[in-house]
């Protein structure tokens, strides 16, 4: 980015309502503690030793999540995109390894299997390497970042793939609720930003995407809360 251009940057953002710079300045601590909300759960599957009907798809798309837009931000030289998100890298590898840890063996519910979410990291991740390794940056930032919105919108929406489970059991036990209100107000934030401070649709558009499947957890935990589950039928 060249000096006028850092200038303009500088003075428009001058301009922004103080509550859109609040915003700026609290998503990076948001993001955070979106990365932290799954603590409980990881301390309830440490506690009873088995994940219960929990997926794995959060913590692995947290990892991939957390990978991609570290690349992200690096590449745009953006440290509030590539701090949190590598702090999201470390804590989403911890839930992995802790969940695989207690889930059943042969386990295929989550959706697929463990290994399966393993090997689907690592072909990820070599990818993102390349990309970023051979291509010019702009191109390289420009596919990172699409590729990044897809994998953020399947984060913030992975609990939902329970929700078939959810409406026949009648238990949204495996829906995490704090991770869940923390994603709400996560993507608020960056929400706002995205639009009125970044401009940037890589960034308010998997954000408003992850409102709505946030949004759409919660009503189904309000309905259904945390009650015993019903057997399904074999």
């Amino acid at each position: 980015m060249s000096e006028p251009d850092i200038y303009v940057e500088a003075v428009m953002r001058s301009d922004l309502p103080a509550w859109v710079t609040a915003c700026g300045h609290l998503a990076p601590l948001m993001a955070i503690v979106v990365f932290l909300a799954p603590i409980p759960t990881m301390q309830q599957i440490n506690r009873e030793k088995t994940v219960g009907g929990k997926p794995l798809l959060p913590y692995s798309s947290m990892i991939a999540n957390g990978f991609i837009w570290t690349v992200y931000g690096f590449l745009k030289s953006e440290p509030k995109i590539m701090a949190p998100n590598s702090i999201g890298l470390l804590l989403g590898t911890y839930y992995f390894t802790a969940f695989r840890r207690h889930v059943s063996i042969g386990a295929a519910n989550l959706p697929g299997t463990t290994s399966q979410h393993r090997n689907g990291l690592v072909i990820f991740i070599t990818f993102i390497l390349l990309v970023a390794a051979t291509m010019t940056k702009d191109l390289a930032v420009e596919l990172i970042g699409k590729l990044g919105v897809l994998i953020c919108m399947i984060m913030f929406a992975s609990p939902l793939s329970t929700m078939k489970v959810v409406i026949e059991t009648k238990s949204a036990d495996s829906i995490p609720l704090p991770f869940t209100i923390a994603c709400v107000i996560n993507c608020v934030m960056w929400s706002v930003m995205g639009v009125l401070d970044m401009n940037d649709f890589n960034i308010y558009f998997p954000n408003l995407a992850g409102l709505a499947a946030g949004s759409a957890q919660l009503v189904l935990k309000g309905l259904y809360g945390n009650r015993k589950s019903r057997q399904l039928p074999v």
